[in-house]
């Protein structure tokens, strides 16, 4: 008995393999790997276009109107090859800030790639070709084997074919997985018919590349999670985490399938396809999501998330279906993606516990921390938006080394909805190719309050802008409360010429806004985001400085001693800001201006022991303070800090909100270098920043 049993698995073993192996194509020659995948039997290959990376034929999906899509993965140099039916007689290759020159011959075109990268391809006046090249995955897991729970494999017997329902097998999967302190819940390729699924502690949910999760089309299949009253419509969570979950995992190259179009048209019912909730150390990495008919990705009062490799396929003609918004999070990264949605790509949202968000767990949360790196956005609204709830605090906030290739606005900033603050949001290396469309406005950028929230220190940096829209631009608060304070735009070119003023960007300020600053890289002394790796440039005068990671590089100090660390040439009149962190709530950080040695200069500072903000100046070694306003100092939240200088007179900054107005009456400390001072531990500084005035 115990040989036939043996021998059963042995086959098992055998046919998972050979599944695999015939599944899976993965070919290597001279100049790199490629790995293609499946076509899904329930997706049809596309009649208008053929695809090869290297000598590895791609199965390309057929999908709506305006696009279909291709996925594979590969590493080394790739060369692809896109054949239509029809001789071609113009193309591009978005982003366009790439500069992938591609070769035509006949109904061909080629062009190489050397990176991971996601294209958006115009040929003739066809449809659009989505290619999403991937990075060859790593740490694959086995299909079976200890801690692996294959969803096809005996106890689950998941029906691979879409045919029956395979919720309850794959949930038992993810049962068995999490009760056993944790495991890889591994979904081979096929289709997996599902209703709601629940992730829990500890578990990997990987997806193999030519797999699907799919949903039914029909809304009575699901629970209902929420109703939204701006639409008439209940919805469900398709996937989501339980409450107060940590370490779950979602990766692979297969691909979640709402198909949230059909549900909320014929079922008039909602569905965001992938929702963690108030979860712990998410990561997501490699997974498509399409057709979510509403919200697709909505992480939800969670904390460190990874997102890596996401592409988002949505619908271009039904409102409301958002790519990706990030809601109440803390310590979020999206890294690598791309995002087509008829409504907003790329959006970070706070709200009062109310509608939507009514049965959310537990109480109201910021956002803060989130930082989106190296974006695609495709969209016939906003490309990248904070807004439009703001319920809570929505702080620390970048959008960087991204790129539009189509939208209505590109760049926004919307607070409409509720009464918290926004603080400390950066736009900085964006390409912008079309602002083509014209759903709820044609601009490129808006910076702008419609309530009694407040808007504080936004900055544009290093933007190309090659299409600005038929409208101008808004900067525009609300009221005496809803402010817009603190804009600054730098080096912001406009289809081939550097912005000197709101006209060059075709923008108008309106009320309740102030200090709008226009400067080119002339006006920059310095700016370190510490990515590079290296404190050269600076010197350390005292203390343990090291370059650290917090989602991006940045400046740690280690020590317990007082640390001081300088840097630049003998300046009089700038300004000077910087992100500081402290890691406990009585610890210290400040940026030192003014310094002519490291016993004078002035020193502005968070102090967490007398939660204080405080204006120092130093003159042979001895301290005086000059000016302090309260300041609750959180730990491990990023600050602002910045200060003005005039003359004698010091102005200082904690968020963008002006806390400290000192004018000196002894003419001293002049001019000088700047840095930063530390008393405490593992401090982390970041995003130093000098402009002359």
């Amino acid at each position: 008995m115990c040989k036939v049993k043996f021998l059963r698995k042995l086959l098992l073993l055998v046919l998972v393999t050979t599944i695999f192996l015939v599944n899976m194509s993965i070919s290597s020659y001279a100049a790199g790997t490629v790995q293609s995948y499946p076509l899904p039997s329930i997706y049809s290959q596309s009649d208008v276009f053929s695809l090869k990376a290297g000598t590895t034929n791609i199965p390309v999906v057929s999908y709506l109107e305006e696009y279909d899509y291709a996925n594979f993965s590969f590493s080394g140099t790739v060369t692809i090859e896109i054949t239509v039916d029809e001789e071609i007689s113009s193309y591009s290759i978005s982003p366009l800030a790439k500069n992938i020159n591609g070769t035509v011959n006949g109904n061909k075109l080629t062009f190489s790639l050397t990176e991971s990268t996601y294209v958006i391809v115009e040929i003739n006046d066809l449809k659009r070709l989505v290619i999403a090249a991937d990075p060859l995955e790593i740490n694959v897991p086995a299909s079976s084997g200890t801690g692996i729970h294959n969803v096809t494999l005996p106890p689950y017997n998941a029906d691979s074919t879409g045919a029956a329902m395979s919720t309850t097998a794959i949930q038992n999967a993810i049962n068995d997985a999490h009760n056993s302190g944790g495991g890889t819940v591994y979904v081979p390729a096929g289709v997996f018919k599902c209703a709601n699924l629940y992730l829990k502690s500890n578990v990997t949910l990987y997806l193999e590349g030519g797999s699907v999760i799919v949903g039914t089309g029909n809304g009575a299949d699901y629970v209902t999670d929420f109703n939204k009253s701006s639409l008439g419509k209940d919805g469900t969570y398709f996937i989501r985490t339980t409450t107060g979950s940590s370490n779950i995992t979602v990766r692979g190259r297969g691909t979640i399938d709402g198909r949230g179009i059909d549900m909320r048209v014929n079922s008039d019912f909602l569905n965001n396809l992938l929702v963690p909730m108030q979860t712990s150390n998410f990561s997501f990495e490699g997974v498509t999501l399409r057709d979510g008919g509403f919200w697709a990705f909505m992480p939800v009062r969670s904390d460190n998330i990874s997102i890596k490799n996401y592409k988002g396929y949505q619908s271009l003609d039904y409102l409301e279906a958002d790519a990706i918004d990030i809601n109440e999070c803390q310590n979020v990264t999206v890294e690598h993606a791309i995002a087509i949605s008829d409504d907003d790509a790329y959006s970070t949202k706070t709200w009062w516990q109310y509608g939507m968000s009514a049965n959310w767990p537990g109480t109201v949360e910021v956002n803060d921390t989130i930082t989106f790196d190296d974006c695609l956005a495709w969209s016939e609204c906003v490309a990248f938006k904070l807004g439009q709830g703001t319920g809570q605090l929505q702080k620390n906030i970048i959008f960087k080394n991204s790129y539009v290739y189509e939208c209505s606005r590109a760049l926004v900033v919307d607070h409409s909805y509720q009464y918290g603050d926004v603080q400390n949001i950066t736009f900085y290396n964006i390409d912008i190719e079309k602002v083509n469309h014209t759903q709820f406005g044609n601009y490129w950028f808006r910076v702008s309050s419609s309530s009694p929230g407040p808007v504080n220190n936004v900055k544009f940096r290093d933007i190309n802008v090659r299409q600005v829209g038929s409208q101008h631009s808004i900067i525009r608060g609300y009221d005496d409360i809803g402010t817009v304070d603190g804009l600054l735009f730098s080096n912001i070119n406009i289809k081939g010429t550097i912005a000197e003023n709101l006209s060059d960007m075709k923008a108008s300020q309106g009320n309740y806004s102030s200090n709008v600053k226009i400067v080119d890289d002339m006006d920059v002394l310095f700016h370190d985001h510490f990515e590079s790796g290296s404190v050269a440039a600076w010197t350390s005068h005292s203390g343990s400085w090291d370059i650290g990671t917090d989602s991006s590089g940045v400046l740690k100090q280690t020590s317990l001693t007082p640390s001081i660390m300088t840097r630049g040439s003998n300046w009089s009149n700038y300004e000077y800001e910087a992100s500081v962190k402290v890691p406990i709530t009585n610890a210290n950080a400040g940026i030192l201006f003014r310094v002519q040695n490291i016993n004078n200069y002035y020193m502005y500072r968070i102090n967490g022991a007398n939660n204080e903000v405080e204006l120092y100046k130093c003159i042979n070694g001895v301290f005086t303070k000059a000016s302090g306003a309260t300041y609750d100092v959180p730990s491990n939240e990023w600050i602002m800090l910045k200060v003005e200088l005039e003359g004698n007179n010091i102005k200082g900054y904690v968020n963008g909100r002006l806390m400290n107005n000192w004018t000196n009456s002894i003419n001293e400390l002049t001019s000088g270098k700047v840095g930063f001072r530390t008393t405490s531990q593992n401090v982390l500084f970041d995003d130093a920043l000098i402009l002359q005035k």
